[in-house]
């Protein structure tokens, strides 16, 4: 067998054509980025879609709550007519400013 004299080849060694083109402008570049704000676009439209419909679920939800609420306290007794009637319009009773203890 012949000794080699030759060092084997590594990656370094193959020939590309890579980086021998010019910098000049390219429009098929431009193209290629275009489709990709294009595809950007589109997967933020449907992620602002799916948040607004679980705003919407979350909103109907509370809605259902204080709905559930309301009737609840209403058959337990808990609530008479002008109450719940405040309710309804939003307004709300002041309560004391909280829990306060002296030393």
């Amino acid at each position: 067998m012949a000794i080699r004299t030759r060092p084997p080849r590594t990656i370094s060694d193959i020939k590309t054509h890579s980086g021998r083109t010019k910098r000049e402008h390219q429009t098929y570049r431009d193209y290629f980025q275009v489709g990709a704000l294009e595809l950007e676009r589109w997967r933020r439209e449907r992620e602002r879609e799916a948040a607004s419909r679980r705003i919407a679920d979350i909103d109907s939800r509370i809605a259902d709550i204080d709905r559930e609420k309301r009737i609840l306290l209403t058959e337990a007794g808990a609530i008479d007519s002008l109450a719940e009637s405040k309710i309804k319009i939003g307004i709300s009773e002041k309560k004391a400013p909280g829990f306060r203890i002296k030393y």
